[in-house]
């Protein structure tokens, strides 16, 4: 009897192949100017959006409808931000409310690393960080006993100083739109430097060629401060520069928040 030659318990591979097809290795992004023609000072494209959204946007928020919560798109960066509150908080003695960010990527998010479900070190850093740059605006002696959470999701991340940036944006939308007692919205803003030159909202690739980024969240009514965060070395005046331009970039975007929520009201 013949026998038949075919494993059939296998897959058989192609009977030709081909060289596979390798991904072309990132050059200078600023070769021939910025990817999408943006200036050095301008800021990606924003869209905002307040108003209710799915429980399933915040990865640890209870099923409990929102109080308030905010989309917000700035180029390929999306992030969902869900406030909830005031509601108890865990000291029943404290005589200033308590503002709380739990921050998240998700899975999908980052290019530049693979994300788990599960929180990492680095998005509780990030949290602080929201923390320590929100707080400040809130009137937290209005809402003694009280806490105040914010869920933030990332959707799609394109630079990390960016996101950070973007995401103090959101939150501060959804505070507005939660109806949270405020001094003042908080705008945040990045930058990037490169070759002696601060280059605003960097991308992803730009930010993996520049040797120190900065954020800065600036409360413009109250012409104040209440974060900054840099990482790498600059001289003072590189700082005092990067510092000046990200106050009157701030400013920009303050004004794209507060048009957005005014549009959201007449809705």
């Amino acid at each position: 009897m013949a026998t038949n030659a075919m494993d059939r318990k296998r897959i058989n591979g192609p009977q030709r192949t081909v060289e596979p097809i390798y991904k072309e290795e990132a050059g200078d992004p600023f070769a021939n100017g910025r990817n999408d023609s943006r200036s050095l000072d301008q800021v990606r494209p924003i869209y905002m959006k307040t108003g209710p959204l799915s429980t399933q946007a915040s990865l640890s928020a209870s099923s409990a409808a929102a109080s308030g919560s905010a989309f917000y798109e700035q180029g390929n960066i999306r992030v969902s931000c869900a406030v909830y509150g005031p509601r108890q908080g865990r000291k029943s003695n404290a005589r200033m409310g308590i503002f709380d960010c739990d921050f998240r990527y998700a899975p999908f998010s980052c290019s530049w690393k693979k994300r788990s479900h599960i929180r990492g070190s680095d998005e509780k850093e990030i949290s602080l960080m929201l923390e320590h740059a929100i707080a400040p605006a809130i009137r937290l002696d209005a809402y003694p006993k009280a806490c105040i959470d914010a869920f933030v999701t990332v959707i799609e991340s394109d630079g990390k100083a960016a996101t950070i940036a973007a995401t103090i944006n959101c939150i501060s939308a959804a505070l507005a739109d939660a109806g949270i007692e405020m001094y003042d919205s908080v705008a945040a803003c990045s930058m990037g430097l490169w070759d002696s030159q601060w280059v605003a909202d960097c991308s992803q690739a730009e930010e993996n060629t520049s040797s120190s980024t900065m954020v800065v969240a600036y409360m413009p009514s109250a012409d104040e401060v209440t974060y900054m965060l840099q990482h790498g070395k600059t001289s003072l005046d590189q700082t005092d520069q990067a510092v000046q331009t990200c106050i009157n970039m701030c400013t920009r975007v303050y004004a794209v928040i507060c048009r957005g929520l005014q549009a959201s009201i007449s809705e």
